[in-house]
């Protein structure tokens, strides 16, 4: 009986945690074989949030490897347009290991995925020719980057006001 109370009370609070911001968008590129050409632009192009303006949203970069992937980190060179229709281009280094070569984030079957954050924003209103857009690239040396198989966003409106 105990267990079950145990389990049910986790479940409850796995829920109630989950509720702190409310989820507005999270698209995911699956890269074929796990591997990621160096020219091959990810482009993520969200027509609407969902979201009131006047409401901070926070920008998270989902990540997954596997067991090929041979470095700690990860350089990304993001250009977007979130705070102005202007582009504004970010260069990011993501760690995904320790100092002692173990992996940060969690998984299983060989694949390790990992939530990064990468900024906060007001999203204000837009017309259908100035959507939102982040084109993410990888600025590692290898011209061929084994071992990410798939590379994502998610922006989550902080505080959980929606519409």
């Amino acid at each position: 009986m105990s267990n079950i109370f145990l389990v049910f009370t986790g479940l409850l609070f796995a829920i109630f945690a989950s509720c702190s911001g409310k989820e507005v968008y999270s698209r995911f590129h699956h890269l074929e074989g796990g591997k990621w050409c160096r020219d091959s632009v990810l482009v993520f192009t969200m027509d609407s949030l969902g979201y009131s303006s006047g409401t901070e949203c926070m920008v998270t970069v989902e990540l997954t490897t596997n067991r090929r992937y041979p470095y700690r980190d990860l350089w990304l060179i993001i250009d977007q347009n979130l705070t102005d229709s202007l582009v504004c281009t970010d260069t990011l280094r993501l760690l995904l290991a320790d100092e002692h070569g173990k992996l940060l984030g969690g998984g299983v079957g060989g694949l390790n995925q990992l939530s990064l954050p990468y900024r906060s924003f007001i999203p204000t209103p837009r017309d259908s020719m100035h959507q939102y857009r982040l084109a993410i690239r990888h600025g590692m040396d290898e011209e061929l980057l084994r071992g990410v198989e798939k590379v994502g966003i998610k922006i989550v409106g902080e505080g959980g006001k929606g519409r």
